[in-house]
């Protein structure tokens, strides 16, 4: 399993990268204060009228209402669904479906005619025909597609334009602050994003990594010219610290093992005896920040601002969580990320908004510690980053319960760290062992 790797890094230019980026948003939030008109939800297996073929209705448990509509591999098969509109707008359009073949390609047209962009709408794989997943449709712009709707009684038919198949649950008619799934960004609407980043997450974002950035294998880090870490990106993974914590401070790297090591030394004005270490393999990221402190909340590190490039994607906590209601860990595709304490998710109120992830440190004593992991979801096996207090030190593991053999499988090299009372940091791997004296 691999967490995709955008294809602008792969030395194509960037621009078409930029009209498919996509804002991490969740349906589990809910809709935004602001929205407006009412969401209508329309049924697939409610149609009105097939065309060109056959097709099946078929139960499903994790389809809305145990049944999706199927069976429909032939090119040029019609399902229409009729819906009725109360109040007249502009409407965006989220699908939810399940299709096991790595894309499949509908025709969409409303009132029977197809909007432009509409003529083969590309739906990608979701893994299995039980595995339903969302998508909010993109207009020419980029951006989400804006169905301009009078009230009364509209129509809404797919139809297949090659030879595979599709499990479709339903389709949303939504207001376009409403956010079921990924939606798409415009280019005009991912720059103004990126005008609210610092300089360098902006530039990651846009244009991807600098010749002073850290790269290797599926991971990108994008520093100020202080050393601060501003960005980070994994495959189709992007987060920025909304402002970057650490201004001038002695900055090493170093190795340990397969993983290479950025340590940033905070400034005493800033934090009394602080650090942050950024390590990174070919897959896998984490943050860790070391502090003494008097205050709870001192070295958690800044909101995180995050986006995933335009695939559909739904969040959730990690399933394999022994504790469910242990929310250390959140799945956005096949990638995870999971913190050393409860990760808390909120949708800002910005147009549009995007997705802030915090989470707080362990302490023990006047001893502060914090760590974040990012890398690809690892089934079977605990891949979630793991720590807890033994007396006056902290122990943080690269994962919880994963077989060295598995790990070496995925490639997954694991360490412990070690943190003392005093900050200092001793890391250990099945071949090396670094100390970080105290900063």
């Amino acid at each position: 399993m691999s967490i995709p790797t955008p294809a602008w890094w792969r030395g194509l230019p960037p621009a078409p990268a930029l009209s498919a980026a996509a804002l991490l948003l969740l349906g589990v939030f809910g809709p935004l204060a602001h929205a407006q008109l009412p969401t209508i939800t329309v049924e697939a297996e409610h149609y009105s009228e097939v065309t060109g073929g056959t097709i099946r209705v078929l139960d499903r448990a994790d389809a809305s209402g145990g049944k999706c509509v199927s069976y429909w591999e032939e090119p040029g098969v019609a399902v229409r669904v009729e819906f009725e509109v109360e109040q007249a707008g502009e409407y965006c359009l989220t699908l939810k479906y399940a299709c096991a073949w790595e894309d499949t390609r509908r025709q969409i047209a409303v009132d029977g005619q197809v909007p432009p962009g509409l003529d083969v709408v590309t739906l990608l794989g979701t893994g299995s025909w039980d595995a339903f997943d969302v998508m909010t449709l993109a207009g020419q712009d980029g951006g989400r597609l804006r169905l301009d709707l009078d009230a009364g009684k509209h129509a809404l038919t797919l139809t297949n334009v090659d030879s595979r198949g599709l499990a479709w649950d339903y389709a949303l008619l939504h207001d376009p602050m409403q956010m079921p799934a990924d939606f798409p960004l415009s280019e005009a609407e991912l720059r103004a994003l990126a005008s609210e980043l610092p300089a360098p997450a902006a530039r990651l974002l846009l244009d991807g990594p600098g010749p002073d950035d850290l790269l290797l294998g599926d991971v990108a880090a994008a520093f100020t010219d202080d050393g601060a870490l501003a960005a980070f990106r994994i495959g189709d993974l992007f987060l920025a610290l909304l402002d970057p914590v650490v201004g001038s401070g002695v900055r090493e790297e170093r190795e340990v093992g397969a993983l290479k090591l950025r340590t940033q030394v905070l400034p005493r004005e800033m934090i009394r005896n602080g650090r942050w270490v950024l390590m990174v393999s070919e897959r896998s990221l984490y943050l860790i920040g070391v502090a003494l402190s008097d205050y709870g909340s001192e070295c958690a590190p800044a909101p995180l601002v995050q986006w995933r490039d335009g695939q559909p994607w739904a969040i959730s906590p990690a399933a394999h969580l022994a504790d469910a209601a242990e929310r250390n860990a959140r799945m956005f595709g096949d990638a995870l990320i999971s913190a050393t304490s409860p990760l808390t998710a909120a949708l800002s109120p910005s147009h549009p908004p995007f997705l802030r992830l915090t989470w707080q440190p362990l302490c023990a004593g006047r001893l502060r510690a914090v760590g974040l992991k990012i890398g690809p979801r690892i089934a079977p096996g605990d891949s979630t980053i793991a720590a807890e207090v033994q007396g006056n030190e902290i122990i943080i593991r690269s994962s919880k319960e994963m077989y060295p053999a598995l790990a070496a499988f995925y490639e997954m090299p694991q360490f412990e760290c070690r943190v003392s009372a005093d900050a200092s940091m001793t890391f250990i791997t099945q071949d090396e062992e670094l100390t970080l004296p105290a900063p």
